[in-house]
C-alpha cells in the first residue's frame, strides 16, 4: 500500500469514526444516558480512543482492526435503536 493510500484509508477512517461517534452521541443524548458505566457511554469512549488511534497508526493492520472497532460500534447501535423500537 503507497503511503497515499494509507493516508486515503485514514482519512476515511476518521470521517467513518466521526459519523459512529455522532451517531452514538444523539443516542446518549436522546435517551439521557449521563452514566459514565453506562455500556453507551463506555462504546462511545472506545470509538473517540479508536478515532484518535487512527492518525498514529503505522500499519494497514492497524487500521484494520480500528474499522472493525468502528463497525462493531456501529452494530452494537443499530441492535440498540432495534431493542428500544
Amino acid at each position: 500500500m503507497s503511503k497515499y493510500e494509507f493516508s486515503l484509508k485514514q482519512e476515511v477512517l476518521m470521517e467513518k469514526g466521526a459519523a459512529v461517534l455522532g451517531d452514538l452521541f444523539r443516542y446518549r443524548s436522546a435517551n439521557n444516558i449521563d452514566d459514565s458505566k453506562n455500556p453507551v457511554a463506555i462504546m462511545y469512549a472506545l470509538v473517540w480512543n479508536a478515532k484518535r488511534d487512527v492518525l498514529s497508526a503505522q500499519t494497514e493492520e492497524e487500521l484494520i482492526a480500528i474499522d472493525g472497532k468502528f463497525d462493531l460500534a456501529g452494530r452494537f447501535l443499530t441492535q440498540l435503536e432495534g431493542a428500544s423500537v
